[in-house]
């Protein structure tokens, strides 16, 4: 299949625009869901649509995101268990009901390049579900992406806020196992 954007070069969103949200780190338990929802959250209320999240949760370019992300922990992962992609959207999707806002969060569980590219080349963020038995080396883990490159020799990358402490990291895409997005 022929790219139809430049090989060896990043694509996406100027990464300065995740720092912001650099400390927003998954501490304990499995809440990367739930983290990478607020990552995503946050990044629509400032650069795309700021009323997305209410200003009781979250003001517009503010660097916490702790109330966003225990309000969001209550619709998503209630238990603190891990998720599969359909849990994130439809907590998200339970997020924009409570709200009244005419936003739904999609799931997908195969596809994860294509909607990934899809939603970055049209200025969007899309959550990651990595899957270790695809080698990711987070384990089974939920990221925020923003960036893609295909090299000239094949190789699949997404450039993501990891919610470990580096908004900057390099994965393969190899690693994607589903994906959660907003239109």
């Amino acid at each position: 299949m022929t790219a139809s954007y430049p090989q060896d070069r990043w694509i996406g969103i100027d990464e300065t625009a995740f720092a912001p949200y650099k400390n927003w780190i998954t501490h304990s338990g499995y809440l990367c869901g739930t983290n990478a929802a607020s990552v995503l959250l946050a990044y629509y209320q400032d650069h795309i649509d700021p009323e997305i999240v209410p200003k009781t949760l979250r003001s517009p370019d503010s660097r916490d995101g702790e109330t966003l992300a225990a309000f969001l922990r209550i619709l998503i992962q209630p238990y603190e268990l891990p998720t599969l992609a359909f849990q994130v959207a439809h907590g998200l999707s339970k997020f924009f009901t409570y709200f009244h806002l005419s936003y739904r969060a999609r799931a997908t569980m195969a596809g994860g390049w294509y909607r990934g590219v899809k939603r970055i080349q049209q200025g969007k963020p899309v959550i990651l579900g990595l899957m270790k038995a695809k080698g990711s080396t987070y384990g089974n883990h939920w990221v925020t992406a923003y960036g893609f490159m295909e090299t000239a020799d094949g190789k699949r990358y997404f450039k993501v806020h990891d919610n470990w402490g580096n908004y900057r990291k390099v994965i393969p895409a190899e690693w994607v196992n589903g994906t959660v997005s907003l239109p």
